[in-house]
């Protein structure tokens, strides 16, 4: 039986949005704790949508060089991972209690020299030169840099495909990397958000790959 390739669902806003991840049983839903994103939400509104969810699905805060002071917020409002983008703190890394995901924004092949080696970091998310951009970055001349990083990084780390993932590409993203987790935000939404139809198309594409 072939490895089955997980589903985050990024960016969450309302609450409708939560049944939308539990009818595809998703395995992760996103939060953004960033003030200058259109995704970022309070813990308050957070809460509200991870009451609507599936206790099967785990729920990852995603940050920005996070401090101390929101790494205790998030896990004291029950969060399972952490994702931080940008500057990883070593005293992040120290005091968390909670697994970690870096995210490396990859604009060229040598970006991935960014990985950080852990023990408390449990997956590397593999995203687009800018974050939240909408698009890919460059899977042809990255795929040799990607199979060596995870060589030298993913030994039981699980690597997390992001960035201009939609359910037009998702089936060549799994063909060309065979991620642990394949992660969309934007390429799920229409106008007021998440869209239903959107994301049982991209579980679809994701899912028919297991059976082929």
């Amino acid at each position: 039986m072939e490895r089955r390739t997980q589903i985050k669902i990024c960016g969450l806003t309302r609450t409708e949005e939560a049944s939308y991840l539990n009818e595809i049983q998703a395995e992760y839903a996103g939060f953004v704790f960033w003030k200058n994103s259109r995704r970022n939400v309070y813990f308050q509104q957070a809460r509200e949508i991870q009451t609507c969810l599936n206790d099967t699905i785990k729920c990852v805060a995603v940050t920005v060089s996070p401090d101390l002071e929101l790494l205790r917020k998030i896990e004291q409002a029950g969060f399972d991972i952490i994702q931080i983008h940008g500057y990883l703190q070593e005293e992040i890394l120290e005091k968390s209690s909670i697994p970690v995901w870096q995210a490396c924004n990859l604009k060229e092949p040598g970006d991935l020299k960014k990985l950080v080696r852990n023990e408390k970091i449990a997956g590397y998310v593999l995203d687009a030169g800018t974050a939240g951009s909408g698009r890919t970055f460059d899977w042809e001349g990255g795929k040799v840099a990607v199979e060596q990083a995870r060589t030298a990084y993913f030994t039981e780390q699980l690597l997390i495909l992001a960035g201009g993932l939609h359910p037009g590409n998702v089936s060549r993203a799994v063909e060309i990397f065979s991620p642990d987790v394949v992660d969309v935000s934007s390429g799920v939404e229409g106008a007021e958000g998440k869209e239903r139809r959107l994301i049982i198309e991209f579980a679809g594409k994701v899912r028919r790959n297991e059976k082929e």
